[in-house]
Formats: structure tokens, C-alpha cells, sequence
């Protein structure tokens, strides 16, 4: 296990994607290919969601310091809501290749953009990864 820094950007907008943070993928340090880097970190990221939808479904009595987050984020959660959504691993993995493969995406490691899948990279504990994804312009 390997634990990366990831981070999904949408360019142009602030507030969209997820930022910086740390996650354990299933990858030796050494080197990779950009293909195994995508589909580690997916299936982590999948899997980090699948555990969090089952948080949500317990409810939780909220300390007044979490209520006031809350009400500043604009929102408070005490759990007690059913997540609908269920994420097929291997379909998330194809969809996110398919993407980085057409150009939607373009991947940095470590500050250097990678862009060919089978491209071998050296991946290490703490290596930086950020996905931007790519808004094309109106009309053009």
C-alpha cells in the first residue's frame, strides 16, 4: 500500500472537484503505469465513498462546535439519509480511462503531466497526483 496525495480539479471553477488529500492505493512504491496508477486510485476513491454512504446512513448526535461548521458550510448533516447511489468498481475504472483516453482529463504526477496510459511512472509514498479535468469552451 502506497498513500498518495490526490486532488481532482475542474478548470476554471473553485469550488468544484475535491481537494488535496491523503489516500492508500492499492500500489507498491515503484514504478507504474499511468493505466494501474488511475485504476488504483479509483478504486480507492470508490471505495472511500461506499464507506461514507454507510456513515450517513447512521445518525449522530452533533456537538455544538459541529453545528456551528455546519450551519457556516451551509449545511448540517447528523446522518440518517440513504445514499441511492451504487458504484460498480470495474465500471467507474473503464469510465475514468475512457475519459483520461479522449482527452477530458489531464493527469499530473508530481507537477509533470502525463498523458500516454501506458506511460511508466515512479510512484512513491506522498507522490502528488492531480487530475484537471479539462472544461471545453462554449461554441468552440
Amino acid at each position: 500500500m502506497t498513500t498518495l496525495q490526490v486532488e481532482a480539479v475542474v478548470a476554471g471553477r473553485k469550488r468544484a472537484g475535491a481537494p488535496e488529500h491523503p489516500l492508500a492505493v492499492a500500489l507498491s512504491a515503484g514504478p507504474t503505469s499511468l493505466r494501474h496508477l488511475i485504476e488504483a486510485v479509483v478504486r480507492a476513491e470508490v471505495q472511500a465513498f461506499v464507506a461514507r454512504a454507510a456513515d450517513e446512513r447512521l445518525v449522530r448526535v452533533l456537538t455544538e462546535e459541529q453545528l456551528v461548521e455546519g450551519l457556516a458550510a451551509g449545511a448540517v448533516r447528523s446522518g440518517g439519509r440513504e445514499v441511492a447511489a451504487e458504484v460498480d468498481p470495474d465500471s467507474a475504472v473503464h469510465t475514468a480511462l475512457e475519459a483520461q483516453r479522449d482527452g477530458l482529463f489531464q493527469t499530473m504526477v508530481d507537477d509533470a503531466p502525463v498523458d500516454d496510459l501506458d506511460e511508466v511512472i515512479e510512484i512513491r509514498d506522498g507522490t502528488r497526483v492531480m487530475f484537471l479535468r479539462l472544461v471545453p469552451l462554449v461554441g468552440g
